[in-house]
Parts: C-alpha cells; sequence; structure tokens
C-alpha cells in the first residue's frame, strides 16, 4: 500500500514539473519577444499594429495565470503566424540576417513549447493509468487522487480553421 500510494504521489508530482516545464518554455518566449519585436520593427514599419498587440500579450501574460496564460499564448501563436506570413510576401526579407535568425527563432520556440506539451500529457497518461488499474486504484480512491486533464494549447477549432491571408496583411 505504501509503494503504491507513493507511485502515485511520484506520477503526481511529475505533472507539476511538466507543467512548470510549460511555463519556463511560454516565459522564455516572451522574455525574448521585446528583442523578436525591435528585430522586425526595424524592417517591418508597416506591421505596428503586430507589434504593439504582441507588447500588449507580454504585458498581459506577466499578470495572468493559469489557463488565462494559454489563451495569452494562443492569441501569440496567432500573431507569430502572421508575421510569418508577412516574410514570405516580402522576399528581400527573407535575404536578411536578422530575419532569418528571427523565423528560426519562433520556429524553435514552437518547437519548445510542443515538446514541454507533449511531456507534460505524458506525465498525465502514466499519472492517470495508475490511479485508474487495479490495484492502485483502491489506494487512489482512499486517498481521494483524481484523474488529470491533457493540455492542449491550440483548440480543434483553431487547427481546423484555414487562415484568411487577406485579413492577415
Amino acid at each position: 500500500m505504501i509503494w503504491t500510494y507513493n507511485k502515485i504521489v511520484k506520477y503526481k508530482n511529475h505533472i507539476k514539473f511538466s507543467k512548470k516545464n510549460i511555463d519556463v518554455q511560454l516565459k522564455k518566449r516572451f522574455e525574448a519577444l521585446p528583442n523578436i519585436a525591435a528585430t522586425v520593427k526595424k524592417y517591418l514599419s508597416h506591421e505596428n499594429e503586430i507589434h504593439t498587440q504582441i507588447a500588449q500579450l507580454r504585458s498581459n501574460y506577466t499578470t495572468t495565470n493559469g489557463s488565462e496564460k494559454i489563451a495569452v499564448e494562443n492569441e501569440l501563436s496567432k500573431l507569430l503566424g502572421n508575421l510569418s506570413i508577412s516574410f514570405e510576401n516580402y522576399p528581400e526579407l527573407k535575404s536578411n540576417d536578422s530575419v532569418t535568425h528571427l523565423q528560426r527563432s519562433i520556429n524553435e520556440f514552437a518547437e519548445q513549447i510542443s515538446a514541454s506539451q507533449r511531456a507534460y500529457n505524458s506525465s498525465v497518461l502514466t499519472y492517470n493509468n495508475a490511479i485508474s488499474t487495479f490495484p492502485s486504484n483502491i489506494i487512489a480512491s482512499i486517498f481521494g487522487f483524481k484523474e488529470e486533464i491533457y493540455l492542449k494549447i491550440i483548440s480543434d477549432e483553431q487547427e481546423r480553421e484555414n487562415p484568411n491571408i487577406n485579413n492577415l496583411l
């Protein structure tokens, strides 16, 4: 019984650890945004509205908690997608080293956040399996362990929605 209880607690702690890793990746991304915005602003003065929105989102991120941060992250992802589309429409910017570095950085942030999300969801799977299977489910119910929810940063609706390029430019 002690071994099973400790195993479940370890799994629960791993979920907390994984969730903090997501927060670290999001924070890293938001802390880098002033430099990204400054570089992009230098080359894309016509995209001033996007830069203002990025700055506002960065400010909102530091004052929000929990699921509100995910909503801010969704908005940021949309804006960064807009920047990528803008770069595609201005080939002379693609050859600029700063813009190329910026595009790589945006992609790296997205990959790191995605990897952290997968690690979190893997931890949730392990934990949920542990509290659902016999005999550990008996221990879990005695001590009140509840099923955890998987994290999904982008909704199914957002994934299916095709961006309207005219509205983005």
